[in-house]
């Protein structure tokens, strides 16, 4: 038996996360005359030089496993290259071809500022109809203690392991969305 299946994993974000609090410092906290001292922190938010920033993270493109068809049982994997973008397929599927992409984002925030990066542990892609598959494994390129640039951004490549099984038997076009935690470190 052959069911064919499309997926595309659509990779949120989940940004906007505030910077660590900010205490008031200086004559007065709600001057925009009154930078704060040393150019850190204190009087009202974006007083000063910028420094209380709020983190951002924009998704540039989607993780996308291309076309696949599942023979026999379907039970397989796929993983997208993170240098590359090359798809493997694993098990009881066969690559349909289709354009295979790693995610790739951008974080925004305070210059030269340690950041953390999480990813879930596991995301199940679904079709309306029903099929089901199970995205996990997560990787990226950041380094072990990743920062912000000079001017406050950092560009990073993302991608999974796609698990399929007997659940997604009706195969589909798979979407789901991948939940990255970004924070100040």
């Amino acid at each position: 038996m052959i069911r064919l299946i499309s997926i595309l994993i659509g990779a949120a974000l989940l940004a906007f996360l505030p910077a660590e609090p900010v205490a008031a410092q200086g004559r007065c906290n709600f001057c925009e005359t009154n930078p704060p001292p040393r150019g850190e922190g204190g009087g009202r938010p974006n007083n000063g030089n910028g420094n209380n920033a709020q983190i951002d993270l924009s998704i540039e493109s989607d993780i996308n496993f291309g076309r696949l068809v599942m023979i026999g049982d379907g039970i397989g994997r796929v993983l997208v290259d993170l240098q590359t973008g090359a798809k493997t397929v694993v098990g009881n599927l066969d690559d349909l071809g289709g354009m295979a992409v790693q995610g790739r984002a951008i974080i925004r925030g305070r210059p030269m500022q340690a950041i953390r990066v999480n990813f879930p542990s596991s995301v199940i892609m679904r079709d309306p109809a029903g099929g089901q598959a199970e995205l996990r494994d997560f990787i990226s390129d950041l380094g072990p203690l990743p920062r912000l640039n000079a001017a406050g951004t950092l560009e990073f490549h993302f991608t999974g392991t796609l698990y399929t099984d007997v659940a997604v038997a009706i195969g589909g076009n798979l979407r789901g969305r991948v939940p990255i935690q970004v924070a100040y470190d």
